[in-house]
């Protein structure tokens, strides 16, 4: 399975997960079968042009699901769109995340069960309306 993790900087498997999906400059793709990752930029901060679409990763990575702290509607739907399983980030680093997921401790992401509730950083939202 490939998962990707919206990171600043690229710490391997003990990378910092970034608060927000759509901004993060960076995405920690893992290969969960062996361990192995890549990082890859955020194509939606490449071009001014593309910061307004949702889809972040291009189909020959065969994504198969994300694990974010936050991510906004637009976002969501396009991943689901492609069938890619979105989970809420539970701790802090990829590797931490890796591990709750490996003992089916992740859920399925919903907007409406962390951003919607917390729309500002002091509540630990993400920042913005959705």
């Amino acid at each position: 399975m490939k998962i990707a993790f919206p990171v600043t900087e690229n710490n391997g498997l003990d990378s910092l997960i970034d608060p927000h999906f759509g901004t993060a400059p960076n995405f920690l793709i893992v290969d969960t079968d062996t361990l192995d990752f890549k990082m890859q930029k955020n194509q939606k901060l490449l071009e001014d042009a593309v910061k307004c679409k949702t889809s972040v990763f291009e189909k020959k990575e065969n994504i198969d699901a994300v694990i974010t702290k936050c991510m906004g509607d637009g976002s969501q739907r396009s991943l689901s769109k492609e069938n890619i399983q979105i989970f809420q980030a539970l701790k802090e680093t990829v590797k931490e995340n890796l591990t709750l997921l490996e003992n089916n401790e992740l859920k399925p992401f919903h907007i409406f069960d962390i951003c919607q509730n917390k729309k500002n950083k002091k509540e630990d939202g993400c920042g913005h309306h959705h």
